[in-house]
């Protein structure tokens, strides 16, 4: 094979595993990253001990983060230097860490059960998607929290591995995904997971900033730009302040209110409502959620793509 064909070989092949997992029903390979949730779990369990002060439970947080990145970077590491074929290497690996199909097929199943009146139901596809309490949820707070369940999701779940991947290559890309894991997993929004989920939390917000960031900037161009641009500046108010952005910007696209208090273990949390007042997402507008996630991600394939293509040939 010449130089030619080669670097057309490298340069097509993640693309292809990107096509690939948009394909793939349910879950697909995108079931790996489970394990990764279970054994930071099981690893939570260990260390974290509730008998701890929160300095020591902070600290146990600090070093189960690194005792899971530091192996898994550095043997890809090893290994991506070992292996002659790494191009098919991201392929498979980008297959296993993108996940949209999971998400929105769950959300398409929410929206036509809640045309159908049918909420309870829609309400038990929901749950295993967030850690907010959902036994309450009325047929609006379903279609609001699977809204923010889908945008959120695929921020982290596709939009910022797509990010990374195209920005230095499937390392980074591995380390953004199984960050995002641990942030779920060990959330501080969970009162076992307080002080021990900080590190993890940080971390994650740090490295989802500037793909949520672009994503939010992208949102803005569908409907009215002004009111767009003046929602985008309201992310302040959002614990995090890039998801605030996100949904803040999505709320005034779809012209529906997103947000507001919710329930985590039977606790309250007061959270910021965006959007028009009362003007609650209906079937259109979650269909719409849809369809500008999609074109979003054609789009955000297009402007990353320039420097993927200078990464990979020059560097």
């Amino acid at each position: 094979m010449d130089e030619s064909s080669w670097l057309w070989l490298s340069l097509s092949l993640p693309l292809l595993g990107i096509a690939i997992e948009r394909l793939l029903p349910g879950r697909g390979l995108g079931k790996v990253m489970l394990l990764i949730r279970w054994f930071a779990e099981q690893l939570a369990a260990k260390v974290n001990r509730g008998s701890n002060g929160p300095r020591q439970q902070r600290l146990a947080g600090r070093i189960a983060l690194l005792a899971i990145l530091l192996p898994l970077t550095l043997g890809l590491a090893l290994f991506n230097q070992l292996i002659p074929l790494s191009s098919l290497l991201d392929a498979l690996l980008l297959v296993c860490l993108l996940q949209w199909q999971a998400p929105m097929h769950s959300y398409h199943r929410i929206t036509l059960l809640l045309n159908k009146q049918q909420h309870q139901q829609a309400r038990s596809i929901l749950r295993p998607w967030v850690l907010r309490d959902c036994d309450n949820l009325s047929a609006v707070g379903v279609a609001k929290a699977s809204a923010e369940m889908l945008l959120l999701r695929l921020a982290a779940n596709w939009f910022g591995v797509i990010f990374w991947f195209m920005l230095g290559g499937i390392i980074p890309a591995l380390i953004y995904r199984v960050v995002s894991e641990l942030h779920f997993a060990w959330n501080p929004k969970l009162s076992q997971y307080r002080q021990f989920g900080i590190s993890a939390s940080h971390f994650y917000q740090l490295i989802s900033w500037l793909p949520f960031q672009l994503l939010a900037l992208i949102f803005c161009c569908y409907g009215k730009v002004a009111r767009n641009k003046a929602a985008l500046s309201q992310g302040f108010r959002w614990p995090y302040a890039a998801s605030g952005k996100l949904i803040s910007v999505s709320a005034s696209s779809l012209h529906s209110e997103l947000g507001g208090p919710r329930h985590y273990q039977q606790q309250k949390a007061e959270q910021a409502r965006f959007g028009p007042a009362k003007q609650y997402p209906e079937a259109a507008e979650l269909d719409r959620l849809a369809l500008k996630l999609n074109m979003s991600a054609l789009l955000y394939l297009l402007l990353l793509s320039p420097i993927y293509l200078v990464r990979a040939v020059y560097l």
